[in-house]
């Protein structure tokens, strides 16, 4: 089984091979939406309302930066509480730290990993249960490792949260109020798929006038596109300025430019990019990088997993 968990942690693409089990969850192919966010199905404003604050949701729960941009919340596992929390929207399965596994006596089995820049040892385990704001699961399975050895970025983390709990339940994130807004009833909690882009939310963007195909990632800061994919979309592809070689977390080498004319919704304007090589061929295939929340230049993000949209304004 083949899983994916993204930071912006040196690590951006990781794949982790579990133990075989059945799992079974949806695809989230994100549609790109500047409009005012409507919650779907029976949750829906009412006609001529267009505040997503106003609909009747399902709690508020206060977060705070890390690092500048990693979003983290106060959180529950087992009889472990207040908690600090990592949200990743790039991550297909969450990870607790070593520390807190120890005190709550889990069981581990091996877990291997992997990425295009390192390998990763891991445990794997069922936790009884994990909550942050509404969201509340039992016999949650995840990863158990030394956050701090994974990245300097997560050395404060007690766990990180993947979209196989994120997803759970449909959430806003309003910068101006420091505040994470739940509209949807939770969804049931199934563990992560074995098909890693079935668990990741897809934004379309246009790079001078091509479409791109990026996952969303809030434990990413900015933009990062894979360049040999992107010249074969982009022929002529211009960027301005000289590339400057960098190091990401130091682990991954990457060339920082800025590229003129990429869309992102409504939006078009000179965006900063670090461009890498992509994985192999076989891996992420459909993907041409990822973007964090930041080039989305927004005061509030809405993830609607049930009408698999991403909206922001």
């Amino acid at each position: 089984m083949r899983l994916r968990v993204s930071l912006y942690l040196p690590t951006l693409i990781m794949v982790v091979a579990l133990p075989s089990q059945t799992v079974h969850a949806g695809s989230l192919q994100a549609e790109t939406s500047t409009q005012p966010y409507v919650p779907s199905g029976d949750q829906a404003h009412k006609k001529g309302d267009t505040d997503p604050l106003a609909t009747v949701h399902g709690g508020e729960l206060r977060f705070r930066f890390s690092e500048g941009y990693l979003i983290t919340v106060e959180g529950q596992i087992g009889t472990q509480t207040k908690l600090r929390f990592i949200l990743d929207t790039g991550a297909t399965i969450s990870i607790v730290d070593s520390r807190i596994a120890a005190k709550l006596k889990l069981q581990y089995h091996p877990a291997k990993s992997f990425s295009f820049d390192r390998k990763l040892a891991w445990q794997a385990t069922s936790v009884p249960e994990v909550q942050f704001g509404q969201v509340k699961a039992e016999n949650v399975q995840m990863l158990v490792g030394r956050l701090a050895e994974y990245s300097e970025f997560a050395k404060k983390a007690d766990a990180i949260i993947g979209m196989d709990l994120l997803k759970l339940s449909n959430f806003s994130i309003d910068y101006d109020l420091g505040k994470i807004i739940f509209y949807s009833s939770q969804r049931e909690y199934a563990p992560a798929t074995s098909e890693p882009l079935s668990e990741c939310l897809i934004l379309e963007a246009h790079v001078q006038g091509h479409p791109v195909r990026l996952i969303v990632d809030t434990g990413f800061r900015d933009l990062l596109l894979y360049e040999d994919r992107l010249r074969k979309r982009v022929l002529s592809l211009r960027t301005t300025g000289t590339p400057i070689n960098v190091s990401v977390g130091g682990q991954l080498q990457a060339k920082q430019a800025v590229l003129p004319d990429v869309v992102f919704g409504a939006r078009n304007g000179d965006v900063p990019v670090l461009f890498v090589t992509s994985p192999t061929p076989d891996a992420l295939s459909e993907i041409d990088g990822i973007v964090g929340l930041a080039p989305l230049n927004a005061r509030r993000v809405h993830f609607d997993f049930v009408g698999k949209r991403l909206s922001w304004e």
